[in-house]
This record gives structure tokens, sequence and C-alpha cells, in this order.
């Protein structure tokens, strides 16, 4: 039996197979754009039960109905060979049955034992990263990488997954060290950057920021498109913190919308970078239009309650009442066919977040008030990152300020001035509210602030 270049046996598989097995793995790891190869290879090798369960996995993860439906037909193929398979197949064939049936606890355990049994396997490792992410299990995230680190010493794109998962973990300072020693190692590894960004963003270090995302930007043409747009709306963040909404806004326009429309991971950068810009007074024009066109056909799809909540905030700004109205409808019923291990995600999150933001994108400040606030203690349970879930608390705080919940926005202005005291955006909102209480004092103080670190900015 062949082995492929992490010493793995693969069933049934000749060198060709080998050959396309090790190509894919890169490609995996570094979030590469050239797959086509492998799945063309799929498409003849139906024999070699491993190239069928990871062209499964790549489509899986598309997160698109038609590519689901192709996941099942090449997972179908590998359960043919299943006598000819190893043990660690037989592994992964557990897992992404489960996976595609829609029961992730079963799918993240079965990928956990492959981590722990079979470490140098860096493919399904990165899916057991992916699937506990996609819970908010952040411990799950650090417990796999801390599984495959030992098998796999000097393996930069091993020191970018570790430190991805130590950001989620808040665990900030080793985070950079590992992110900055997988660049060492790698250059060209787009996750360890982004892990990078997320370390400086926590800490409200927006000029490190973009000199780290785009002193290494020119490695991103070889991505594919979700590490390439995420990236550049890594970089945007740091833009519009800094006083910068004109960079962001262009970046959305040249980087971040437009490099493949019709991807779910592309649209909700783009929901989420529009929402942000908004909320800091920038006209996006007819942007939301042109966005929803691609929402529109995923109103029913429910592969994941983040995704879900990204979706329904673009229609709504982009005014199709008719279809948020249709999307409400289905996620509830989504909510009540929640099993068990995902009840929390969807009916004590999702449900109340998704009427919170419809009330939001109308004006409707008090509604959004309550109803994102009932969310937010619930929101880790459905996926996604720190920065990214932050979207939620930013809409939340919005509405407060302008339902003149002043007692509580006071409160989230003050932990988060506390958390990141360099965001003059911040210090405006906190003068606007100590208007309002009578401490004319304060006020003055936070403007003074808040011009301050503009000034800074506009320097910069």
């Amino acid at each position: 039996m062949l082995t492929d270049s992490q010493g793995l046996p693969v069933a049934n598989a000749d060198a060709s197979a080998i050959k396309a097995l090790d190509h894919v793995l890169g490609q995996w790891l570094g979030y590469g754009k050239d797959f086509a190869p492998f799945m063309m290879l799929a498409a003849h090798a139906t024999g070699v039960p491993l190239v069928q369960m990871q062209a499964a996995a790549l489509n899986i993860t598309m997160d698109d109905p038609a590519a689901h439906r192709t996941a099942g037909g090449q997972i179908a193929l590998a359960e043919a060979r299943a006598a000819d398979m190893t043990e660690r197949e037989r592994t992964w064939l557990r897992g992404l049955s489960a996976w595609h049936g829609g029961t992730l606890d079963a799918a993240t355990a079965a990928f956990d034992d492959l981590a722990r049994a079979w470490p140098r396997d860096l493919f399904a490792a990165k899916l057991a990263q992916l699937l506990h992410f996609n819970q908010g299990d952040a411990e799950g995230m650090l417990r796999v990488a801390d599984m495959i680190a030992p098998a796999n010493d000097g393996n930069g794109f091993v020191h970018g997954m570790r430190a991805f998962a130590l950001e989620e973990m808040n665990r900030l300072e080793e985070a950079e060290e590992e992110a900055r020693r997988a660049v060492a190692i790698n250059r060209n590894d787009p996750w360890a950057h982004h892990a990078g960004a997320h370390v400086m963003e926590t800490q409200g270090r927006l000029d490190d920021g973009i000199a780290w995302m785009e002193g290494l930007a020119d490695t991103w043409d070889a991505c594919n498109s979700f590490m390439y747009t995420h990236n550049w709306w890594h970089t945007a963040l740091f833009h519009i913190d800094s006083e910068r909404s004109d960079a962001a806004l262009a970046l959305y326009d040249q980087r971040v919308w437009g490099v493949w429309k019709e991807f779910s991971q592309d649209q909700i950068n783009a929901v989420s970078l529009l929402a942000r810009l908004e909320l800091r007074g920038v006209d996006v024009e007819a942007r939301w239009q042109d966005l929803a066109a691609y929402l529109l056909p995923r109103l029913h799809e429910h592969f994941s309650p983040f995704l879900d909540l990204q979706y329904l905030y673009g229609l709504a700004r982009a005014g199709e009442n008719a279809a948020v109205t249709e999307m409400l409808a289905s996620l509830e019923d989504r909510a009540v066919r929640a099993r068990p291990f995902e009840r929390t995600a969807w009916v004590e999150a999702a449900v109340p977040a998704a009427h919170g933001l419809a009330a939001h994108a109308k004006g409707d400040w008090a509604m959004a008030a309550q109803l994102l606030g009932e969310s937010l203690p619930h929101l880790q349970t459905i996926g996604g990152s720190h920065a990214q879930r932050a979207l939620f608390g930013a809409l939340w705080l919005d509405a407060l300020i302008k339902a003149e919940w002043n007692d509580r926005a006071l409160a989230e202005l003050l932990a988060n001035d506390h958390d990141r005291g360099n965001i003059a955006h911040t210090k405006r909102d906190l003068a606007t509210i100590y208007t309002r209480l009578g401490r004319a004092e304060d006020a003055l103080t936070a403007r003074q602030q808040a011009e301050r670190l503009a000034r800074h900015y506009r320097a910069a």
C-alpha cells in the first residue's frame, strides 16, 4: 500500500492519487486556489476512498446545496470501498458521514479521534479545528493543535493553526508568538497572518495591524477567495477603527467584494464590512442591493446560524422585506427541529438575534436592543470568531444608544474603552451618553480624547 508525504497509507492509491493528495494537502493548509486538478482526479479515481472523502470534505465546506449533494455522492463511493479502507480511513468515513448528515457533535468526535491517533494527518486535523470553530469551541480548537504539534515539529502551518486557537482563547501573547513563528518558517501562511491580525485588533494595535497585514499582503494573490477577501476584511477593520473609513470602503470595492460573489464566505465578509461602515456613518449607496441579489437564494439553507444571521441582515438592509419575513419563518422552523447539541445555537442565540437584526435594519431601536441583548450571552455557540461575532455586539450597542438606554449603553462603552482605549469612535459615543446624563465635564474630556486620537490617525 502506497503512503503519502506524511507517511500515511492510502488504500487503492496509485502514484497519481498520492501526488494529488499531497498537492491538495498543501492547498488546504495554505488556503490555495488550485483545487481543480484534485477535484478532476476525484471524478475518475472512484476506487480510492480517501480521494473521494477529501473531495467530499471540500464540498461540505462550501456551505452550498449543490456542493452538499455532490459530497453525498462522493461519500457513497467511499463507503462502497469500506472493505479496502485502513482504520484511519474508516474513521474519516465515520466523521464525514456524520458531518454530511448534520450531526456535528459526532463528526467532531471522529475528527478529534483522527488528530489523536494519526497526528500527521493534517487535512483531518484542520477539519477537526473547523468543526470546533463552527460550534464556538475554542478549547477544542486548541486541544487539536496541541495533539498534533509534537508530531509536526517545525511545520509552520501547525504553528499557524495553534496561533488562531490561542487567540480565540484570549491567550494573546502566546498567539502572537506562534503566528510570528509560523511566518518565520513559511511567509506564505495566510492563516498565521490572520491570527496575528486577530491579536492586534483585540489589543487595539491599529497601526501595527495595518503594517502587519499590508506587509504580508503580496502573498495573498495565491489564496482562494475566502482567505484573500477575509484577510483584506481584517485590514479594512483596522482602517475603520483608525478613522480611515474611505480606505476601508475602497478595500470593500477592490478586495473584499467581487472575487467570488456566489461564495458564502465572501458574502458574509461583505455584509459585515458594509454594516461596520454604516455604523461609522458611511453612505454605502447601492452596495446592499448588489449584495442582496446573491443572498436571496439562501433563505432556506440553514447550514449554520452564524451564516444565516449575516444573510438576513444583508437582506434587511437592502430592503428585501418579503425575503426577510420568509427567512425568519424558515429559521424559526429550523430552530424547532434543532437537535440537543445545537439547541442553544439555534433557539437561544439565532432566533432572537435574527429578529433583533431585522428590527435594527428598519430602525426599531428598542426592539433591536432587547432581542440582541437576549441573544448575546449565547452567541459564541453559533460559531465564527470573536472578531466576526463582534458585529452583533456593535449593532446591539448602536441600538442601545439610539434607543437612549443610556445606563446600559454607558456600561458597554466603558467596557469597550477599557479594552481598547484608542478608538476615537468609542470616545465620541461616550461623549454623547455623558451629555445626555448631564455629565458635562466627562463629555468634554471624551470629546477631547476623540479629537486627539483623530488627529493622530490623520497624521499617520
